[in-house]
């Protein structure tokens, strides 16, 4: 019957929101610090973002000893891919420059790549969350505050 699919069909769309996840990106590129304390201390802030927000299912992504010109970094890498194939349903960072600081791919980032795969973007540092919209300018403001 008509109800019996539309149903079905919700369940399955459960099913799949269910098995996303919250993806946190963390990176440092091995400047003059403790790499490993900078990551850890990412992880740790980000993941206890997420559980605040109810943000569920995390998986981290991280790349230490990598540029944000590199666009092989392969946490980087496996996080593109995991979000083309609809497996993350939020992307957590500690601010913008950890994805690039290339203001054209965090502008194709924000503008397109994540809305295409309804992707949520959450960044501490630019206050960015669903809720609150990004300012225009925000990505090329986001080139000179810096990050490690």
């Amino acid at each position: 019957t008509r109800q019996e699919t539309v149903t079905a069909g919700l369940e399955a769309m459960m099913n799949r929101q269910f098995k996303q996840i919250t993806a946190i990106y963390t990176r440092v590129d091995g400047g003059n610090f403790d790499t490993e304390e900078s990551i850890s201390h990412q992880k740790a802030s980000l993941t206890e973002y997420a559980r605040e927000h109810g943000l569920t299912n995390i998986r981290v992504y991280s790349d230490c000893g990598f540029s944000a010109y590199d666009e092989t970094r392969p946490a980087f890498v496996g996080l593109e891919n995991d979000i083309r194939h609809g497996k993350v349903s939020a992307l957590v960072l500690f601010d913008l420059p950890r994805l690039s600081r290339d203001y054209i791919i965090i502008g194709e980032w924000i503008e397109t790549f994540l809305p295409r795969y309804h992707v949520s973007l959450h960044s501490i540092k630019e206050r960015i969350t669903p809720e609150r919209p990004i300012p225009l300018a925000l990505p090329i403001a986001a080139l000179f505050g810096g990050g490690r």
